[in-house]
Formats: C-alpha cells, structure tokens, sequence
C-alpha cells in the first residue's frame, strides 16, 4: 500500500513520528506557504521529536520539539535532494544554531534547508511570489480600463498568492506508510 505521510493533530502523530529519520526534510503547512525544517536525531526532555530550521518567531535557526514548530498543522516528509551524508546535515544545521540572521527574502527556512543539504542556496517560494506579483500586475496593467495603484497591488497580490500555491512541496510517498 502507498500512502502520504501526512498529519493534522499532535494525537494522531505519536506513532506516526516513529516514520520520520533524523536529516529528513518536513514540510509544515502555515496557509499561504510551507515552512521546512531538517529532523534531528534529538529528542526533548520531553521525548518530543525535535526539528530544526529557520524561523522569523525566532530570528535565527534553533532546535525545538516539533509541536513548538508545526502546532497542530498538517506537517509531512517530503522528497528532496541531499548532497550530504546526515551526519553532515545535522553539523552543519547546529552550527547555524543562533548565527543564521533571518530575512523572508534571502535567508528563510527553505534558503536554511537548502543550504545544509549542500544544494543551490535558493527559495522557490520566494521565486514564485516575485513572478506571481510581476506576472499579477502586468495582466491588470494590460487588461484594466484604468489601471491604478489598488488594482496593480490587487493583482500582484492574487498572483503571487497563486504561485506561491503552485509552488507547494509534496509529501514523500512511502510502503506501508500510516493512511
């Protein structure tokens, strides 16, 4: 059977946890775009399952029990390229701990994984809301009778909400995963 590793409340996901491996890349869903930590080999003194990843709440990269993460949202594993050995990810990712200066446009969370797992140091959901908002404004620029300030604002808006959709990671499929 081939499921989605996918979960929506804490409860549901005690067992569910067990499936995640330390140097997985989990995806949150928070509305409007994901936001991307890296699985620890950590656990809380709580036993909690521990994340790490940038965040604007903090500022900086930091490593905290999933729940202080992802709340209850729809959190899951996703597929992604991976240059380095976990062992390496995890260094790296600690190293960054209270040093990465957070900035939505160049130094987000997906910038953060991208950057420990040794790829191109980039952010698709970024690319996707610059293009959305250009390609938003110049259809209510070349559509509109009298294009003004609003409208092109409303129109960037729209398409970069759209592409920032479009450019939402998917979960990992696996065997035998939970339903």
């Amino acid at each position: 059977m081939v499921a989605k590793i996918a979960f929506g409340n804490l409860e549901n996901q005690t067992v569910q946890k067990n499936k995640w491996a330390a140097g997985d890349v989990v995806v949150t869903d928070m509305g409007a775009y994901q936001h991307y930590s890296v699985v620890s080999d950590r656990r809380c003194a709580a036993g909690k399952l521990m994340l790490i990843s940038a965040t604007q709440r903090n500022g900086t990269v930091r490593e905290e029990p999933y729940d202080i993460v992802a709340g209850k949202r729809n959190t899951y594993v996703v597929q992604t390229e991976n240059k380095r050995p976990v062992s390496e990810v995890l260094k790296l990712a600690r190293e960054q701990i209270d040093s990465w200066k957070y900035c939505a446009s160049s130094n987000n969370c997906e910038h953060f994984k991208n950057y420990v797992l040794g790829l191109e140091v980039t952010s698709r959901q970024v690319t996707a809301a610059v293009g959305g908002s250009i390609i938003g404004a110049t259809v209510v620029a070349s559509l509109a009778n009298a294009p003004n300030t609003l409208k092109l604002f409303l129109g960037a808006s729209l398409g970069a909400v759209i592409a920032l959709y479009t450019a939402k990671a998917t979960a990992k499929r696996v065997e035998d995963g939970p339903a």
